[in-house]
């Protein structure tokens, strides 16, 4: 049952509460939904609930929420990490909507050499003017599908310092390589599993020589996820797949 976004943390004391809810969310309730007294809807707070119960009143700014029912999921580990080359700004959408619904938690929008888009040169250098909308893309997604946990879209930077984040962050960046002939990511995974891992996408035509160099004075595994060769956003739908499917089998509560 798809999901209308709200994001607040809910409390056994808030059942049997009435609730509002205004904004693009009443609007997508009333007037897109359409929705009206009486009718059962949920509310997804990004923040591990989701949220049961009833339209009770609607008026022209508002909708009028009795809360019955909450239900609290644990956000399982290990968590998945993506950093993407952008790419034309569609393909960038698709890449955080489809990761979104598989359960990626972290996007990390990257500049590379060959990338589509210029953002870390640009006047403003940590801002990507496109970031707010992908934010906009995953709550989409997470109402569709009802992932309770929206992931974090972080701002755009170069690959080195992309690289540095996601090890801060704890993560074991990994990179598709079209070089790579030997190591799939199924084998890779399994050598460094339950660790967290971050999938380094490159941009249509690849990492650059030097980059490749850079992985390796990092150190940084690469990894081959088929003898085709993919456009970028079907590359890292079918990496995070792979990852996220090996997690299920290891835990089948996996979230």
């Amino acid at each position: 049952m798809t999901s209308f976004y709200e994001p607040i943390k809910w409390s056994v004391e808030d059942i049997n509460k009435t609730l509002t809810i205004s904004g693009d969310e009443h609007h997508h309730i009333v007037n897109v939904s359409r929705y009206r007294v009486g009718d059962t809807i949920v509310l997804n707070n990004g923040k591990g609930q989701l949220a049961y119960g009833k339209i009770v009143n609607i008026n022209k700014k508002s909708t009028e929420f009795l809360l019955e029912k909450i239900d609290t999921l644990t956000n399982t580990k290990p968590e998945i990490a993506v950093a993407f080359s952008l790419l034309k700004n569609k393909n960038d959408h698709l890449i955080v909507e489809k990761l979104t619904e598989i359960g990626v938690k972290h996007f990390f929008p990257m500049e590379t050499r060959y990338s589509v888009r210029k953002i870390v040169d640009s006047k403003n250098k940590d801002i990507d003017p496109n970031q707010d909308k992908m934010i906009k893309t995953a709550i989409a997604a997470i109402k569709q599908c009802d992932n309770v946990f929206l992931p974090n879209v972080y701002p755009v930077k170069s690959l080195e310092k992309t690289i540095i984040i996601a090890k801060e962050l704890g993560f074991v960046p990994i990179v598709a390589s079209e070089i790579e002939k030997d190591l799939t990511l199924t084998d890779l995974y399994a050598s460094l599993y339950p660790k967290p891992v971050c999938l380094f996408i490159g941009p249509e035509g690849g990492f650059h020589p030097e980059e490749h160099e850079l992985f390796n004075r990092e150190e940084i595994k690469t990894f081959t996820i088929g003898n085709h060769i993919l456009r970028a956003e079907t590359a890292a739908i079918s990496a995070s797949s792979i990852i996220a499917a090996y997690n299920l089998q290891k835990d089948p509560k996996y979230y």
